[in-house]
Order: structure tokens, then C-alpha cells, then sequence
């Protein structure tokens, strides 16, 4: 995969105090970009920074507070945000959960919300921003090729809160998807936004789980790695300049969409989304 320097660009990182986050972060300081890390946590963002200094040797890397899982949340991060920069080239949404239970205040599972809605309402209040930004870029964590090869048609009216779990999970993904499609279609000259599956990268996503998924991540972390090349190389390589609507494995390869995401169906979930999103 082809890497390019990002000396001069902006890029912002939520999600980036661990995990995936983290190691993006960490990778978009390494090619020379202004990193903000985005933290629900203060001290965790700065932990965060601290840590990436230490490995990048230096390098314009800063921390912000906020929580877009709520439209006002969002918004005030997309305020936060305007206030430290005047352009914002990359957006790499990297937050996930696995194994949550319950609903938020509105009704919707926090698996949905966590997996799901907050992506949505973090591209949207900074979608200003990126479209200030010639060139500018999104990215949004995805999952496995394998698991998107089992995506079928799904609700687009909303979320059913008896589903199980796992599909749950699989609308999510499927939701990320008519996302990138549906900013690709309606803005095709504004920024180009992409799904991609992160690889196995170290994390501690699952330490707080039961038994099997602890050893299922401990077992994991064994073979993870540090860097996410496949982000470094979605967001600074030239010869991805417009670019949109895609999704991207860990090698950098195009992932093939299931029939599910089509631009009607992108449509009708962004109409969704936004009635869902308060």
C-alpha cells in the first residue's frame, strides 16, 4: 500500500486514545499531520498524546474532549474542533463496542448507538469542516470482509430493540456502509468517504468481557499489531483522490457491497438516522 507524507494537514481521530484510535493516531503523526486525538476522557486523551510524543518523537499532536453521541454533543465538538483549526483534512471515526446491553434515553440499543449512530452524528456536525477542505477525507471503522458477505436486506425505518445482539451488529455495519454511499452520491465534488476494516490491532476492547471474549483478546493481542497501515494509506495516498462510497480491507482492497446498499436504500437510512439522532 502506497503512503504519502501529511505534512500540513489536519487530521482528527475520534476514538483515538485507544485501541484502533490510537494506533491511527499514532500513524498520522509518523507522516507528519496535526493530530487531534478525540476523547470521551480527558485524561485518556492525554495519555494518548503523551504516549504518541513519545513514539513520533515530538510532532504537533493535541487531545479535545467531547462526546458526539448526542446531536448536541456533536455539535459542540464540531465547535471545539472549528476553534483549535481552520480545516480539517482527514476524519478517521474509529469507536466501537462489543457485548453492550440496554437502550439510551431515546430507546435505541446502545450497541446501535455506540456502533452506529455516534459516526453519524460526528460526520455530520463536522461535515462543514470537511467540505471547507478541498481533498478533505472521511474514514469509518468497519469489520471483517467476511461478515459483510453476510449482510442481507435489513429495516431502514429504524432499529427493532428485541433483535439479537449479533444483528444488531450486522446492521450497524450495513448502516456505515449506506452512509459512505449516501455523502458519496449527494457531495460527489466534497469529501470522499470510506468504511474500512482496521486489521487485527492491539486493543482492550474485549477486557471487560466475559471469560471466552477475554481470551478470545488476550489470544488476539498476541498477534496484533501497532500500526493501522490500511488508514495511513486511505488517508494520504494520492492515487485515492476521489475515491467515495467504498469499503477497504486490511490490505488495502476493495471490499465488494452487498446489495443492500444502493442509493434509495442510502437515502431512506439517512433520513432515519437523522430522525433517530437528537
Amino acid at each position: 500500500m502506497d503512503v504519502d507524507r501529511m505534512d500540513g494537514k489536519t487530521v482528527a481521530v475520534f476514538g483515538g486514545s485507544s485501541g484502533v484510535g490510537l494506533a491511527v493516531a499514532k500513524g498520522m503523526a509518523r507522516l507528519g499531520a496535526r493530530t487531534i486525538v478525540i476523547s470521551r476522557s480527558a485524561a485518556n486523551g492525554q495519555r494518548a498524546v503523551d504516549r504518541i510524543h513519545e513514539l513520533s518523537g515530538g510532532g504537533l499532536v493535541e487531545s479535545i474532549t467531547g462526546d458526539p453521541s448526542t446531536r448536541a454533543g456533536a455539535e459542540l465538538l464540531a465547535i471545539a474542533l472549528k476553534e483549535r483549526a481552520d480545516r480539517l483534512d482527514v476524519l478517521v471515526s474509529t469507536a466501537g463496542s462489543v457485548g453492550e446491553t440496554g437502550r439510551t434515553a431515546d430507546g435505541v440499543p446502545r450497541v446501535f448507538a455506540t456502533n452506529y449512530l455516534v459516526h453519524f452524528q460526528l460526520l455530520r456536525s463536522v461535515l462543514p469542516m470537511l467540505n471547507s477542505t478541498p481533498g478533505s477525507r472521511a474514514l469509518i471503522v468497519g469489520v471483517a470482509p467476511a461478515l459483510v458477505k453476510r449482510i442481507r436486506n435489513g429495516p431502514l425505518d429504524g432499529v427493532d430493540p428485541t433483535t439479537s445482539a449479533a444483528a444488531l451488529m450486522t446492521q450497524t455495519v450495513a448502516w456505515k456502509l449506506l452512509l459512505a454511499r449516501h455523502l458519496a452520491d449527494i457531495r460527489p465534488e466534497g469529501p470522499t468517504v470510506n468504511v474500512f476494516h482496521p486489521g487485527l490491532i492491539r486493543s482492550n476492547l474485549l477486557a471487560t468481557q466475559r471469560l471466552p471474549l477475554r481470551l478470545v483478546g488476550s489470544i488476539s493481542n498476541v498477534f496484533a499489531k501497532e500500526r493501522c497501515i490500511v488508514v495511513e494509506h486511505l488517508a494520504s495516498s494520492r492515487s485515492l483522490a476521489g475515491i467515495s462510497g467504498r469499503m477497504f480491507d486490511n490490505h488495502g482492497r476493495e471490499v465488494a457491497l452487498p446489495p443492500i446498499v444502493t442509493a434509495e436504500n442510502a437515502t431512506a437510512a439517512w433520513t432515519t438516522s437523522e430522525r433517530m439522532a437528537r
